[in-house]
């Protein structure tokens, strides 16, 4: 354990002793790494694909949360405990979302600004995650919600939510983090159908990299601009956005390409997986 998150759990611990059952939870994911990432790059991306699946651009023409129905964005937190179980290989608890070491845990997300707490998780340890699209932005936290911890008033499903005192008890993994952005969102019309019109993947490929230089795009976001379920053949060279680009001076690497990730660390970028694409300049 390094010695900033050491010097803050015990400042945590110092503060709220009583929470001490929160730790083995903390390390199990303070510790977790894989070849590819670190735990901001993981825990973004789970929000990030769970946010585009719900979404579902290609066969829906939407790009916000916003133009989601109400039972869709209800579902946008299944979805999240589904992904988040799969990537950290957990088993589902007897009483709550998951079985972590010997201690069931509940998986709360938002996309506003509180959570919800439904009566069989207090006096429980939850995971609470929370996205904000529009400004790029998660965090992610434990905390015990104990009877002090919430708010009085309920909802109309007897749910509450975590009081601003409360909120001091939180255990943060990761307080400011960067979810991978929604390239869509922020463009203008014109801009969107630039990308999206023409008919071959290849194409659309092309004008998205060209569009997004030097950023990481995801997997999910190329399969949906591509439309294609062979979209890496629209990426390869043999005519596809490869060879259009080339004549450009442009390169599109793929983190899942040992030498092209090599070249993407080299040239500073971090977090890079399998899931990630960047186009570079040659020059």
């Amino acid at each position: 354990m390094n010695l900033k998150r050491n010097s803050y759990l015990e400042a945590y611990l110092k503060a709220h002793p009583e929470n001490e059952r929160l730790i083995s939870v903390f390390n199990f994911f303070a510790e977790y790494s894989d070849s590819d990432s670190d735990l901001e790059a993981i825990v973004g991306g789970i929000l990030r694909n769970a946010l585009d699946e719900v979404i579902d651009m290609p066969r829906t023409n939407r790009y916000s949360i916003d133009e989601l129905e109400k039972t869709e964005k209800t579902y946008i937190g299944t979805k999240v405990e589904i992904v988040f179980r799969d990537t950290f290989g957990l088993g589902k608890g007897r009483k709550l979302d998951l079985l972590i070491g010997e201690k069931e845990v509940d998986v709360k997300n938002t996309i506003g600004s509180n959570w919800t707490i439904p009566s069989e998780a207090v006096d429980e340890i939850c995971i609470l995650l929370l996205s904000n699209d529009s400004k790029s932005f998660f965090q992610f936290g434990l905390i015990i919600c104990r009877d002090r911890v919430l708010n009085k008033g309920k909802n109309r499903d007897g749910k509450r939510t975590i009081s601003k005192e409360g909120k001091n008890e939180i255990l943060w993994l990761v307080k400011d983090g960067q979810l991978p952005r929604n390239f869509f969102l922020h463009l203008s019309d014109s801009a969107r159908r630039e990308i999206l019109e023409p008919r071959g993947g290849s194409t659309r490929l092309a004008n998205l990299f060209r569009r997004f230089q030097n950023e990481l795009i995801g997997r999910r976001l190329v399969e949906c601009v591509a439309q294609q379920k062979d979209y890496m053949k629209r990426i390869r060279g043999n005519g596809g956005a490869r060879d259009i680009l080339a004549l450009e001076g442009l390169t599109v690497l793929w983190g899942g390409n040992r030498e092209d990730k090599a070249k993407l660390e080299n040239l500073g970028f971090t977090g890079v997986t399998t899931e990630h694409f960047v186009c570079v300049s040659d020059s």
